[in-house]
This record gives C-alpha cells, structure tokens and sequence, in this order.
C-alpha cells in the first residue's frame, strides 16, 4: 500500500464563506441542523470537512450520499480522517482481520448499513474476503470516493488536517500522522499559515471548565474544532467559519432542551474537569453514593458522586465528570446530558456543569 500522504491544494476563495466542520461521524441530522444554522449556500461557499465524516453514528450511508453530491455541486472539500480508512480497509481488503474486530464492536458503521441494504449478513464467522468483495460490487463508487480523500487540504491561507502535521514544510512521511496524530494542540510547533484540525474532542485539553466549542491557540496558529459530536455524552458538532475579516463558530447538538426555573449563584468551588485520556483515579473513600478519590494527572483529591465512576482493565476513572456548578438565570435555556440522583449534568452556551434537577425543567 502506498502510505505517501496526499495533499490536494486549493486556490485562495474570494467571495462567500470558507467553513470547517469536522468529525460528523454519521450524524446526518446534526450536520444538515448545522449547515442551516451556519446559512450554508454551495454556490457562494467553500466547505471543507476535516475527516471522520463516517462511522460510529447512525446515518452513514445518507450522509455520504450527501457529501458525495455536494462535491459535485459545489465547493466542498473532504479529508480522509481514521474512522474514515475503515472503508480504505475493505476496499484494499486490506487487514481484514483488523476490520472484522473493529465491525465486531461497532454497532454503527457505514460497511453495517451497506451490508443490510444488500441483504448480507456479518457475524464473528464472516468470510472477511467474500464480504469485502460483496461490498465492492455493490458500493464501488461510495468506497472509491473513501479510498481517494486526500489527507491533508492547504490553501494559501490554512493547512487542514484531520489530527496534525509533522511540521508546516513537512506534513510527514507516513499518512497515519496526519489521520491519528494525538493531542496536536500541545504541539511547541508555530505556524504561519492557520493550522485546523479536528480529531481529538477540544474537551480532552481543558483541566478547570470544559466547553465543547473551538478553540484556538494565538501564538501557534492552531484551530482545534472537534466539540466531541457522538463520541462524547454532551458533544456537539461545530463549524468554524471565515467570512472576510470575521472569524467565528456555529455549534449544534441532539441534546433535549430544558428552561432554567430559579436563578442559581455562582459556586465558589474550584472548577476542574476529568477527561478521558487522563481519567484514571485512585479511590481513597466511599460513603452513600460518592466516592472521595485523587486524580494523578489533575494531582487533586475531591468527591466525586459514583454514577461516574467506571472500572477499565482493573483501573477506576471518572471521566467527563466536572464539579462546575454553572450559575444560571431564570428562564436561562440549556441542554441536559445526563440526570444522576437529584443533580442533571447540563451544557449551557458549550460549557459543561451540573445543576440540581430541581432548577431545570425539560421543554416537551
């Protein structure tokens, strides 16, 4: 297989917006709710999605039809992101035996919805060589449009990546560093051109609030805009948008909505947040249901109400969990990501934070 990494080159867009979504992950809904938020027009504006335009959401299929048109009508650009090389596997049938694991676990993935729409059937016993071929038969026009995404996008102005560059004269020499290249952000590389990638959900920097919109990194020149869409409990999907000298984000999500009943004051509690990656915490006590713990990576011990609590090859994390009371004002609207005992965890604005049941009542 050749593993050069391609690059495509666009000229400089002139008139209209130039948007970036990235990391929609077969979320039909969200992305078309999304591009009518950002006021998107295909034949004024420059679309550009920034890789895992597919798998672990339910409407594969649909939306890469969807995609697949837009790049014919108008200019849209995608890149290949790793969710994406699972179509690359089965089109190359290449590490069959690694595809069949990955489909084995995965409830949704756009190989799933072909297979269906053909009446053929995946198990543990699948014939991985039958059922590729079988795929490309039916599907070689979707699969080839996979296969041929290029893995970097660069303009006069930016660099689009899925995950990350190696550096701004050389993107690397092997395209797993621009598809998987882990928490890019923290990069000590400085950049000219804008870099934007999505990838790693924005919420796996913070330590203190976490919010689910871009951010972006002055002194690097780096945009990070995945806001964590199906991956992630209280993710949205984001669009960064450049409209002549303004730049500024659209965001959605699937979350229910909910009106603020009282107003709440702000807590005096020093915020923090548990990501995934650093989720790992030691359990010190137990009492009711919470857990007094210590976190490694944040080098802090707090309580933590167990709902949040999971064990993962014999280690305890709490990951997502945020202590942030979020000050609210009557008639506030939010989006509710999970209740637990008398509290619900809610989003407001893109900040994550909790509240106590009470003060929240869902919109029918």
């Amino acid at each position: 297989m050749n593993r050069k990494i391609k690059v495509k080159k666009l000229d400089k867009k002139s008139k209209g917006k130039t948007i970036f979504i990235s990391d929609i992950h077969g979320n039909a809904k969200s992305y078309n709710k999304l591009l009518e938020i950002c006021r998107f027009d295909i034949h004024k504006d420059r679309l550009i999605l920034l890789g895992d335009l597919l798998e672990k959401g339910p409407q594969n299929l649909e939306l890469l039809h969807q995609i697949m048109n837009q790049v014919k009508e108008g200019d849209v650009h995608c890149l290949m992101g790793n969710c994406d090389f699972t179509v690359k596997n089965a089109f190359l049938s290449y590490r069959l035996d690694f595809l069949k694991k990955i489909l084995t676990v995965r409830k949704h993935s756009l190989l799933h919805e072909m297979a269906k729409q053909i009446n053929l059937t995946f198990h543990e016993n699948t014939e991985m060589e039958s059922f590729c071929q079988q795929l490309r038969y039916h599907f070689y026009e979707e699969m080839s449009f996979c296969n041929d995404l290029p893995h970097i996008i660069e303009t006069e102005d930016f660099i689009c990546t899925h995950a990350g560059i190696q550096s701004e004269t050389f993107y690397g020499d092997d395209f797993r560093i621009p598809m998987t290249t882990p928490f890019f952000f923290h990069t000590e590389q400085k950049f000219t051109k804008k870099v934007i990638c999505g990838h790693m959900p924005v919420t796996e920097y913070q330590k203190h609030i976490a919010h689910f919109d871009p951010i972006y990194d002055v002194s690097k020149n780096i945009y990070c805009i995945d806001g964590g869409n199906v991956v992630k409990e209280g993710g949205q999907l984001n669009a960064l948008i450049f409209e002549g000298n303004k730049i500024y984000t659209k965001r959605t999500d699937n979350l229910p909505e909910a009106i603020v009943q009282h107003d709440v004051d702000k807590d005096n509690a020093i915020p923090m947040f548990v990501t995934w990656n650093h989720g790992e915490i030691e359990i010190l006590q137990t009492r009711n249901d919470q857990s007094y713990v210590y976190s490694p990576y944040l080098k802090r011990s707090f309580w933590v109400d167990r709902f949040f609590i999971e064990k993962r090859n014999g280690k305890y994390y709490a990951s997502d969990y945020t202590n942030y009371k979020i000050p609210l004002k009557q008639g506030d609207r939010v989006k509710i990501v999970k209740t637990y005992g008398n509290k619900a965890q809610i989003k407001k604005d893109g900040v994550l934070g909790w509240t106590y049941k009470e003060n929240v009542k869902e919109c029918i």
